[in-house]
């Protein structure tokens, strides 16, 4: 976005960086694990075109879209023993003077979303929830976060760097060299402070048993290929959310917004104008 302007965000012993752009309803683009905000950069175009095409239309001025690094990634703060990201995101809701938000995450980015609507329903007008994980579900196979930081922990951060970017989990950019590109630009940029031994961001709560309170518009966005637990988390959502919509991107693995921006972003503004 051409408009787009710089924001830092002071929250608890830290500083959120980011930025923002338009004007009308607050969009906040939330990141994955080992990524950074870069990663929404092939959706922000099409939001900037969604605020010109509506904007006569519908009288709301389009979106303001947020987007940020979250504490302990890209250029944001390192983590603080006993702050969460849900805490920061709020923080930022409050920094920016966004009483309710639209809020798009992918996979832990998701997970902060929803762990949000949960527990401040009154800041929250809608979740985008793409290849989601869910808080307290117990996986039948390993969680492929876990697995990479085993290997931080018994080889060093640059072996779980390869690691990550050739586990299963990420197979299917491999066709996409662009998506392939740009996980490998930003895994290369990953602080990695997950992976050492200093102060980590508290885990989100559990969620188990809450998804029933859910009372905004839900939209869970998965891929057919990626790896099986992820899968079955975004069915296990689809059946405990009230009304939530659900689309499985046939073609598409984890990273389905960089592997199919297109229909990625059809698919969201759809849900955002609906």
């Amino acid at each position: 976005m051409t408009d787009a302007v710089p924001l830092r965000v002071e929250v608890a012993e830290g500083g959120l960086r980011g930025e923002e752009s338009g004007t009308g309803t607050p969009v906040v683009l939330i990141h994955g694990f080992s990524f950074d905000r870069s990663m929404w950069d092939p959706q922000l175009a099409a939001l900037a075109r969604y605020e010109s095409d509506t904007a006569g239309h519908q009288g709301a001025g389009g979106y303001r879209v947020i987007r940020y690094d979250l504490r302990g990634f890209g250029e944001s703060g390192a983590p603080v023993a006993g702050r969460d990201h849900v805490g920061d995101l709020i923080a930022l809701l409050d920094g920016l003077a966004a009483d309710r938000a639209h809020l798009v995450g992918l996979s832990l980015g998701a997970n902060i979303a929803l762990a949000a609507a949960v527990h401040h329903p009154g800041r929250v007008r809608s979740l985008v929830l793409a290849s989601p994980g869910l808080p307290g579900h117990r996986w039948t196979t390993p969680r492929p976060p876990d697995e990479a930081a085993d290997v931080a922990r018994r080889e060093g951060v640059a072996a779980a760097k390869r690691y990550w970017l050739g586990h299963e989990i990420f197979r299917s950019a491999d066709q996409y060299p662009a998506a392939r590109d740009r996980l490998a630009a930003m895994v290369a940029r990953f602080p990695a402070y997950q992976w050492a031994d200093g102060p980590a961001a508290a885990p989100l709560p559990s969620l188990a048993g809450r998804l029933a309170g859910l009372r905004v518009p839900v939209l869970i966005l998965n891929g057919a290929l990626d790896v099986a637990g992820y899968r079955e988390i975004a069915g296990v959502l689809e059946r405990e959310i009230p009304g939530a919509e659900r689309h499985e991107l046939a073609a598409a693995g984890h990273l389905l917004n960089l592997e199919h921006p297109e229909d990625f972003n059809a698919r969201l503004l759809r849900f955002l104008g609906s």
